[in-house]
């Protein structure tokens, strides 16, 4: 996909950063996995690869798309399982179940039915609407980057294919902006 709707893995995962974290550039990162048979083993073979190679298990799933991407196996906002998402976020004054308190009613009534499930406490209160073709949408709220405010993360799961893609991300970020 290559209309913006997404970005790619390497757009949005600098390679200073991974060298940085891992000690090795994406690139060098690819040619091992490609020596480790990587367009064969699959995703969770690569990371569990990656780990065992020492790197941080967050960086092994970041280094894993990213090959991925680059290999074309996978195109951004495609996931392991073949599956597609989107994701769109936005930082608001409050607190984080507050937040989500606010937010539920507005989804609620963008979709048409309350949350299937909502799960409290903790450092990501969430609520997850499930749609009867399987597509989900999942609403995180977690803190803000400043005091005193939440990062509200939504996504839209499951896509059935990248067509999808632009709508549904169109959809979240109205329903962001709108609040």
């Amino acid at each position: 996909m290559t209309d913006g709707t997404v970005r790619s893995h390497a757009q949005g995962m600098a390679a200073d950063k991974v060298l940085a974290a891992t000690g090795r550039t994406p690139e060098d990162w690819y040619a091992r996995i490609d020596a480790a048979d990587g367009r064969t083993i699959g995703h969770p073979a690569i990371v569990t690869w990656l780990v065992d190679q020492g790197v941080d298990s967050w960086w092994a799933q970041g280094v894993t798309i990213g090959y991925e991407q680059a290999r074309g196996l996978r195109i951004p906002g495609q996931r392991s399982d073949g599956s597609f998402a989107v994701s769109a976020s936005r930082q608001v004054p409050g607190e984080r179940e507050a937040v989500l308190d606010g937010i539920v009613p507005v989804f609620t009534e963008a979709f048409g039915f309350p949350p299937t499930s909502e799960s409290r406490g903790g450092k990501r209160p969430s609520a997850r609407w499930t749609f009867p073709d399987r597509e989900s949408v999942l609403l995180n709220t977690e803190d803000g980057s400043r005091a005193d405010t939440v990062r509200i993360a939504v996504q839209r799961e499951r896509l059935t294919g990248p067509e999808r893609m632009p709508d549904a991300k169109a959809e979240l970020q109205g329903l962001l902006a709108g609040l």
